[in-house]
């Protein structure tokens, strides 16, 4: 009701011939209406003095920025107006309305009518030099782009060779001596034994030193066959990197 009654007046003062906005261009803010747009909830809180409108009855329209008409042509700002009301002032009218559609960047205009005048205010609800998606605001409201993040660079260790020239042989009661030729790179390395070929290889000893070429291994038990490989090792901090099995060689212990 009130909407069609927005529209009556309006109709009716442009007939009386009251001044009418027909210029696109953007006026000077009116001190007769003042206007506080708020993003956070799209609301807009109005406060109208009658100094310059000089008239009880005012009409109200908001248009959205895009609007191309004539502010005085509702027919073709139709889809561009967000509010329309109709009021009666005396002395100072405050007033508050909500935009309903989805707020846009760009200037909202204000058009306040009376019999004896007219005021336009611009405001906008989406601040000029906001940043945009993924901007920040830089020094003095300028948009700068974020730095964009550098990937994490990772050096991927060379994975160790196996071991070339592993044997194994009895050596005294319950001892196999293992050798090898060392590898570069090497901070260490690692003797796997089996009881079968394809079977579970277990870790039996550890070296440390890159320069070493044989082993021990004692405690193993007499009459037994044995299945060996040996790997090299490297150091990440206390963690190690193991590189590839050598060839598998069989041994049975004295």
């Amino acid at each position: 009701m009130q909407r069609k009654m927005g529209w009556v007046l309006l109709a009716l003062l442009l007939l009386a011939g009251i001044p009418a906005i027909c210029s696109r261009s953007i006026q000077a803010a009116s001190p007769a209406v003042t206007v506080t747009p708020s993003q956070s909830d799209g609301t807009v809180a109005v406060t109208v003095s009658d100094a310059e409108l000089k008239g009880k009855e005012i009409s109200v329209v908001c248009y959205a920025p895009g609007a191309s008409g004539a502010y005085s042509d509702l027919t073709a700002n139709k889809a561009s107006i967000v509010y329309m009301n109709q009021y009666t002032i005396n002395g100072t009218l405050s007033f508050n309305f909500k935009v309903k559609k989805q707020l846009a960047p760009g200037l909202y205009t204000l058009v306040v009518t009376s019999e004896k005048g007219q005021a336009v205010n611009q405001f906008r609800f989406i601040p000029e030099d906001k940043p945009a998606p993924g901007q920040t605001a830089g020094p003095g409201g300028n948009t700068v782009n974020p730095p964009i993040p550098e990937k994490p660079v990772t050096t991927k260790k060379k994975v160790l060779p196996a071991p070339k020239g592993v044997k194994a042989k009895p050596s005294g009661k319950k001892k196999i001596k293992v050798s090898w030729k060392k590898v570069k790179g090497a901070k260490g390395y690692q003797i796997g034994v089996a009881s079968k070929k394809k079977g579970k290889y277990k870790v039996k000893l550890t070296i440390k030193g890159g320069s070493k070429k044989s082993a021990a291994l004692k405690k193993m038990k007499s009459g037994k066959v044995y299945y060996i490989k040996v790997r090299a090792y490297q150091l990440s901090g206390k963690k190690k990197t193991a590189g590839k099995y050598s060839k598998i060689v069989k041994v049975k212990v004295r």
